[in-house]
């Protein structure tokens, strides 16, 4: 008897075409076949030495799809129990249908792996026989696969603003399934939420900073996940990775000073000098994103101004380089505006130090650290509404953060052990 192949939608009870042995018999060992076959199909057992009638027998395909419920069904009798567990992991959930044709499971088995199925069954005569037997699960294919980076990557010490951040390959039309799969914890357990930035992107960040010198792992269990139409979760991911230090700057344009804080507490007051009032400097929090010792600066390259020798040109070789925004606002040295830090605004919108004081920090800095800019005349609004990656996971009220979320809520991570 040919199955029918059941789809994920419109589950059907049709048989697929391996039959698994009953326990006494080893598939390795020689094998006596009864009954009619279709190509592929192998049936183990055979007739009882008594005149009760042939054994039961499973009823399963040897490789089964990813992306439908596993259906297994027996020959000669009534299913009484089945449990299917995956090779190495856990039991998968699933129910006998009320009459003993078949077992069902409630969910997709993950792909490219191995299950191994022992039940009980009750033949035709009423006598009651253990079955056992495997399957295994078909991978997705390339073109099917969801693909993705995650960082910060396994090993890396940031600050404590980094968010994590995952960069799909495909549009994720299924964010809360996906969502449901991604599992962050810490050391020090924080409450935390999911942010999604259009369709191929989503951050998480807790609620305040993570606690410094921690641990965060992240596990993104999409193996088998449906992502969209035709699109599937292919392998599962993870990294880990450690927050140093607390490094918080605090820039305050009125009062023209820079604050450093090294986990809660000062360690340096700065005079500074940042952006003159046509190219204010964006008042907001900013994730350190990276650092550079020398960068070539041009007024054409920031789209400010292309002719030389006019109002506002510059090109300039600028030392000890901190970067805030993709868009080019940076802390850095200056010493040409050393005699204006901590009296004037003088910048193009950059944070000016004095060469010893922007090494000093230059030094210090690492991806993820917190710059948050006070008391000036310029919102973050239009960088946060470009994306810039400098600004946009610290500047929202917590409740429009949460909103951002797939599922709507706010999550407590687990504790790592």
């Amino acid at each position: 008897m040919r199955a029918r192949r059941t789809s994920r939608r419109g589950l059907g009870l049709g048989y697929a075409v391996f039959a698994v042995a009953a326990a006494t018999l080893s598939l390795a060992a020689c094998q006596t076949t009864t009954g009619s076959q279709s190509p592929g199909q192998v049936q183990v057992g055979g007739a009882s030495p008594k005149a009760s009638g042939p054994l039961p027998a499973l009823v399963v395909s040897s490789v089964v799809p990813y992306d439908a419920a596993v259906s297994i069904g027996v020959r000669h009798g009534t299913l009484e129990s089945v449990t299917v567990t995956q090779s190495g992991g856990p039991v998968m959930a699933g129910k006998v249908t009320g009459n003993g044709a078949a077992w069902v499971s409630t969910g997709l088995p993950r792909p490219g792996t191995r299950y191994v199925v022992a039940a009980s069954a009750t033949s035709t005569a009423g006598q009651t026989t253990s079955l056992a037997g495997s399957f295994a699960v078909a991978a997705v294919p390339t073109s099917r696969r969801l693909t993705l980076t995650v960082s910060p990557g396994t090993g890396s010490v940031v600050g404590v603003g980094a968010p994590v951040i995952i960069r799909f390959d495909q549009s994720v039309v299924n964010r809360a399934a996906v969502e449901r799969s991604l599992v962050v914890s810490s050391s020090t357990p924080v409450t935390g939420a999911w942010h999604w930035f259009g369709d191929r992107e989503v951050h998480f960040r807790p609620e305040n900073y993570w606690p410094a010198d921690s641990t965060v792992d992240v596990k993104l269990n999409l193996n088998g996940v449906e992502a969209g139409p035709g699109l599937w979760g292919g392998r599962n991911y993870d990294s880990r990775f450690s927050i140093g230090d607390s490094h918080v700057a605090l820039v305050d344009a009125a009062a023209k000073t820079f604050t450093v804080k090294v986990n809660g507490k000062v360690t340096a007051v700065w005079p500074t000098s940042l952006g003159r009032p046509q190219f204010a400097t964006r008042n907001g929090t900013y994730v350190v994103l990276d650092t550079t010792p020398i960068i070539r600066m041009t007024s054409c390259s920031a789209r400010i101004q292309c002719v030389k020798g006019a109002p506002n040109y510059y090109d300039l070789l600028v030392s000890w380089d901190v970067r805030l925004t993709n868009s080019g606002t940076f802390v850095h040295a200056a010493p040409w505006s050393v005699g204006n830090q901590g009296r004037a605004n003088v910048s193009h919108g950059c944070v000016n130090l004095s060469t010893a004081h922007g090494e000093a920090f230059y030094h210090q800095s690492r991806y993820g650290d917190i710059v948050t800019v006070v008391h000036s005349s310029r919102t973050p609004a239009d960088l946060v509404a470009s994306g810039d990656p400098g600004m946009i996971d610290w500047n929202w009220s917590w409740s429009t953060w949460v909103s951002g979320s797939a599922l709507g809520a706010a999550v407590q991570t687990t504790a790592l052990a």
